[in-house]
């Protein structure tokens, strides 16, 4: 996003770090419209501060170095969230599985169960400040065996669902590394991508039986 806007043409220095990124500026005004880029663009929260570097008493002249520490949450598209109990119960009950299917200056997540979806803002999202359980280097390639509609009426439909295609439909699925061996395992599961999957395509999911998921295997073996 910082490269297709071109939001670090006024940096004099960029320095790759083991957490992070700086940029530096000449101005605090360039440095300024960088932070407006990114407050403007991703879910994150900053801190700032200044330091005297030099002063001329002869002129009561004062040179500051500024600095504006930006925080992002580590949250990206496709991502497997369970959200925290009071987080789930203030946003009406959803998940607490959920999908991560857009990244704003909100989190915008999607109950694979029932279609209800929800927008977590800046705010809320701080308050509570979830990980992700898995990421999408963490999918796994399956082949769709079979697909079966749904009766629509049972799902929530809102204007995001629409916006973004989304259908509920019963798919069976095998892992791709077993697709035609005898030992071919065969799952049925609900997905949201109803308007997208057709018969024998290759589609990523997350292959929970064979992950370690901490908190989320908790969740599953206690529900």
């Amino acid at each position: 996003m910082i490269l297709k806007h071109n939001a670090h043409e006024r940096a004099i220095g960029i320095v790759e770090l083991a957490d992070g990124v700086d940029f530096h500026f000449k101005s605090k005004s360039h440095g300024n419209r960088m932070v407006d880029f990114v407050q403007n663009n991703f879910v994150c929260k900053f801190t700032k501060s200044s330091q005297l570097v030099t002063h001329d008493p002869r002129n009561n002249s004062h040179h500051y170095k500024h600095t504006t520490i930006l925080e992002l949450a580590p949250i990206c598209r496709d991502d497997l969230v369970l959200l925290p109990p009071k987080c789930a119960k203030e946003i009406g009950g959803i998940g607490p599985i959920v999908l991560v299917y857009k990244v704003t200056t909100s989190v915008h997540i999607v109950d694979i169960h029932t279609m209800r979806t929800h927008e977590i803002d800046q705010t809320k999202y701080w308050r509570y400040t979830f990980l992700a359980c898995a990421g999408r280097e963490r999918l796994t390639e399956f082949v769709v065996l079979n697909l079966e509609d749904l009766d629509q009426a049972d799902f929530s439909v809102s204007r995001a669902t629409i916006k973004q295609k989304m259908k509920m439909v019963q798919v069976e699925v095998c892992r791709k590394e077993e697709y035609g061996t005898i030992d071919c395992q065969v799952f049925i599961v609900q997905t949201h991508l109803g308007e997208h999957l057709n018969f024998f395509d290759t589609v990523l999911g997350y292959d929970i039986l064979n992950m370690q998921l901490g908190a989320l295997d908790d969740y599953v073996n206690t529900h």
